[in-house]
């Protein structure tokens, strides 16, 4: 398999997780400039750190009680049932920006007002932890669909980048967000499950 020249998105990739408590990639994964990280280890590695994020997100979606869904810290920021429903827009933006479809009861597409959209739905906690675990299942698909594309361009709105850049932004994205629900949990007296 050929290698790919990715060092600059595994060492960004390496910082931006070194906060959430993700490990580093494995030392056969950073590469150097001899020799560079081959395509299958960094695909190991993506795998690896959305597997990670949906044990993470799943486990904290369930925490939460419901009737706290709505709570924000204050107006204009979003609620833990939107910090939820906003992981999975991305979810299934970032594997529709790259070309899979979205099942036909999902309605997002490459499109940003179709993510808009989704995420002014209202539902219950049990809807949410649904839609949450479909959409994590649905990118573990879209990265293995991809995993001889990482090359292939698309457009992020107004940028155009490969799909392993745009993997490396989905991941960094979720964990972003996790930080953010674990933030919030912590304000609400609510012990993230896999620190207790």
């Amino acid at each position: 398999m050929r290698a790919l020249s990715l060092r600059p998105a595994a060492v960004l990739l390496t910082l931006l997780l070194a906060g959430c408590g993700s490990q580093a990639p494995p030392e056969h994964v950073q590469g150097t400039a001899e020799a560079p990280i081959s395509a299958a280890d960094m695909l190991s590695y993506l795998e690896a750190q959305v597997d990670i994020a949906r044990d993470k997100f799943t486990q904290l979606a369930e925490a939460i009680p419901e009737e706290a869904y709505d709570w924000r810290p204050m107006e204009g920021v979003r609620s833990f049932g939107e910090i939820f429903i906003h992981v999975a827009a991305d979810n299934w933006y970032g594997g529709a920006l790259m070309g899979i479809p979205t099942p036909d009861d999902i309605a997002v597409s490459g499109e940003g007002e179709t993510v808009r959209s989704y995420q002014e739905q209202n539902l219950s906690k049990a809807e949410t932890l649904t839609h949450l675990r479909r959409s994590f299942d649905y990118l573990s698909d879209a990265l293995d669909q991809t995993r001889e594309r990482l090359d292939t361009r698309a457009m992020l709105r107004t940028t155009e980048l490969s799909y392993g850049d745009l993997w490396v932004r989905l991941i960094t994205h979720m964990h972003e967000h996790l930080g953010q629900g674990i933030a919030y949990a912590r304000a609400n007296e609510v012990v993230p499950p896999w620190s207790r």
